[in-house]
């Protein structure tokens, strides 16, 4: 049985002595002094307000990353697209021609490092034959049996023998190393036009150099590799010179 409150109690009596007109007892408080009596029971205690702590202040950094105006999305669309516009803008420009030496300069660079030291510097002779006042054309009337002579060296021919054309009376006085193995036919064929056209100003000698210029540059004639000293012939040596002139040099 659950217990009624004393003061319940005494107020339920007053309340009959009320009705009754009857005295309360005196211990019974009155509806005043029950009120008041009330008011005097601490009520439950609210709770407390929730205060929600203060954010902590935000690094200097972020402060100036928030406040940076950002990249409107139409720019990030147009960024994204860049590099493929790039691409395709570099595709379209006109890449520079390749530098290719001119085949009398690979020859003159040829002649300066290997034959000055015994042709002389400007071809007029010292330890070998000189070169200059025509000397070579009347030696070498051929381009072709020039090449041959350059490609495989006094050995092939041996001291003692003819020394170019034999009209002239010249004969090998000196060992000439063959240069096959160490000058490309580009370089060989140089030297051998650049003391033909430079030293002795020979115009159908720097004409051909010129033809063979075109023809390394327009693909239809290839100088790469080396002259066999074994095996090369006038005939081989004129057949490549008419591909890139169209004579019969």
């Amino acid at each position: 049985m659950t217990e009624i409150p004393e003061h319940l109690l005494k107020r339920a009596a007053a309340a009959r002595a009320a009705k009754s007109g009857e005295d309360p007892p005196a211990d019974t408080p009155t509806e005043a002094t029950a009120t008041a009596s009330a008011a005097e029971v601490p009520a439950e205690a609210a709770p407390a307000p929730v205060v929600e702590a203060a954010p902590e202040p935000l690094a200097p950094y972020i402060v100036a990353h928030n406040a940076r105006r950002k990249i409107p999305w139409w720019a990030v669309s147009a960024l994204l697209l860049l590099p493929l516009w790039a691409f395709t803008y570099v595709g379209t420009l006109e890449r520079p021609p390749q530098e290719v030496a001119a085949v009398l300069d690979d020859g003159d660079h040829v002649y300066d490092a290997r034959c000055a030291s015994c042709h002389g510097a400007t071809g007029g002779g010292g330890s070998a034959y000189p070169l200059a006042d025509d000397e070579v054309l009347a030696t070498f009337p051929s381009v072709a049996d020039h090449v041959v002579w350059v490609v495989q060296g006094s050995d092939s021919v041996g001291l003692g023998n003819s020394y170019g054309d034999p009209a002239q009376g010249r004969t090998v006085i000196g060992g000439m190393p063959g240069w096959g193995d160490v000058l490309t036919k580009k370089e060989l064929l140089g030297v051998v036009l650049h003391e033909r056209a430079r030293l002795n100003d020979s115009d159908e000698d720097a004409a051909l150099a010129d033809a063979i210029d075109d023809a390394i540059l327009d693909g239809t004639l290839d100088l790469g590799g080396h002259f066999d000293p074994v095996t090369i012939t006038a005939q081989e040596v004129d057949d490549l010179l008419a591909s890139a002139s169209g004579d019969g040099h």
